[in-house]
């Protein structure tokens, strides 16, 4: 009976869709590689929306090297995918077309017009799973940065120019050096500091004070200590966590909501999982492509898309609860035979 009793439980379609899981955190990380050469993978997102500046822009579309750090802040009027397949083709047309493009699950990367762009330039383009932005953490990071270096730049200004510092940012974020490469990306990208702006008596002193070395050499010494670094990434990420849970082809599974909706009113009696949807690829890294379940309630969203396992957590067996329902039916039964 505490075996059945457990099993009923675990089956409720409420707690299923209201109660949070309680267990430790699971998932462990899984660093992206770097290859050491310049512009092999870039990192891609939007940031925004920002006020309608007087040259019409809204957005910023952020472009970070996954090797060098070097970053390029575009304004752009909107995320659509025509504005950001021409900011990308000017910036491949000045330095290189990438092997690899990493980037959110935004309508601007997951158009039509987007998938042809990158098959027809011959780009591997790797789109996050959902609600998880540790997989574009390179740009997430310069996010924030870009967000508060903006503010300050436009603290006494008009709200409308904020388009107009970007490339002081820009310059900014790379002529510093990075605690991980030890050197300005400028430095790795081109071999050489540029001159500062702000203060052109630098500029002397930084040359008198720069080490010869060639870039190649600066390129393998960025990349062994972007490996270390990656390395104590891992182990502080993982210190805390256990494996994550594996799914099998067909298994039904719920997946934590992102998006709540409760048309202004108070959010913290909203169900925290949808679903349930079926698990139909294993990617690798503990990345699932999930279908939702036509007709069944919670699963809104009709696409596939690719979810974390620490986003993931099993749907309830109902179907192990009728069983046993129906075994302890058959054995009721065949008592009372016997009794007669």
């Amino acid at each position: 009976m505490a075996k059945f009793v457990k099993k009923y439980v675990n089956a409720c379609i409420e707690c299923a869709y209201a109660k949070k899981d309680g267990s430790s955190k699971e998932g462990h990380l899984h660093p992206i590689e770097k290859i050491d050469i310049p512009f092999h993978t870039l990192h891609v997102d939007h940031l925004g929306p920002f006020v309608r500046s007087r040259q019409g822009n809204s957005y910023l579309l952020v472009v970070v090297d996954g090797f060098t750090k070097f970053a390029l802040a575009k304004p752009v009027r909107n995320t659509k995918s025509e504005s950001t397949i021409k900011v990308l083709d000017d910036i491949f047309c000045t330095f290189r077309v990438p092997d690899r493009l990493i980037s959110d699950r935004g309508t601007s990367f997951t158009s039509h017009a987007f998938k042809r762009y990158c098959l027809d330039k011959g780009i591997k383009h790797v789109l996050n799973a959902v609600a998880s932005p540790r997989a574009n953490g390179q740009v997430e990071r310069y996010n924030r940065t870009i967000l508060n270096s903006l503010t300050a730049q436009n603290l006494n200004s008009d709200e409308r120019d904020w388009d107009v510092a970007v490339g002081k940012v820009q310059w900014g974020l790379n002529n510093t050096i990075q605690k991980t490469t030890g050197k300005t990306p400028t430095e790795i990208l081109f071999g050489t500091c540029m001159s500062a702006e702000a203060n052109p008596r630098l500029n002397a002193l930084r040359q008198e004070t720069r080490k010869d070395d060639d870039v190649t050499t600066v390129r393998e010494n960025v990349k062994d200590k972007i490996d270390i670094e990656q390395e104590k990434q891992k182990q502080s990420y993982d210190r805390d966590r256990h494996p994550a849970r594996v799914y099998a082809e067909g298994e039904l599974v719920k997946i934590t909501k992102t998006n709540f909706q409760n048309e202004g009113k108070s959010k913290k009696l909203l169900p925290i999982y949808v679903g349930p949807y079926r698990v139909i690829k294993i990617l690798g890294n503990d990345r699932y492509r999930v279908a939702s379940i036509p007709g069944l309630k919670g699963t809104r969203n009709k696409r596939q898309t690719t979810v974390a396992a620490d986003r993931m957590r099993p749907w309830v067996n109902i179907a192990a609860l009728e069983v046993d329902e129906s075994n302890n039916s058959d054995s009721h039964s065949e008592g009372t035979e016997n009794e007669d």
